[in-house]
């Protein structure tokens, strides 16, 4: 998936928490939902992220290659321990986790898929998936936007 498409999927993923959870600074959480979306993709020297840090997508991007070491559950573990011993706000650390699962999801949707259980060397996928910037994830992101319209227009009502 493209890097809008990941950042809708985040404030999403957030949008769809809140709808039955609370936090306590809402605007903080889905930013952080949409922000944290786009960290998997750190592995990527093309993402948005990897043209911001460009000496950090190249040595990840080295090392482990893409949608490897970044798309698996243990770097949502290591993330989640970085928060646990450096206590940022809990809205923004949830958010960012929150944002980098929608992220692993939405390219699982993908026919490159995922090894969302690295090291092992098993991609998760699912069969006929979305072509990565192809019509169905063009669909796919209106989708989004109508989902995240619609939950606005639930909050002015």
């Amino acid at each position: 998936m493209q890097g809008k498409t990941h950042v809708l999927g985040g404030a999403a993923a957030g949008l769809l928490y809140l709808s039955v959870n609370s936090a306590n600074d809402p605007l903080l959480f889905v930013s952080s939902c949409a922000v944290g979306a786009l960290i998997p993709d750190i592995d990527h020297t093309g993402s948005t992220l990897g043209r911001k840090i460009p000496l950090l997508d190249n040595v990840i991007s080295g090392l482990f290659g893409h949608r490897t070491f970044t798309h698996s559950l243990l770097f949502l573990f290591l993330a989640f321990l970085l928060f646990k011993f450096t206590h940022w706000n809990i809205d923004f650390e949830f958010g960012i986790l929150i944002g980098m699962f929608s992220h692993m999801v939405l390219d699982a949707l993908t026919k490159e898929g995922i090894q969302f259980l690295w090291p092992l060397k098993i991609r998760i996928r699912i069969p006929l998936g979305i072509r990565t910037g192809g019509p169905l994830e063009k669909v796919f992101m209106l989708a989004l936007v109508l989902y995240i319209a619609y939950c606005g227009y639930q909050k002015i009502v």
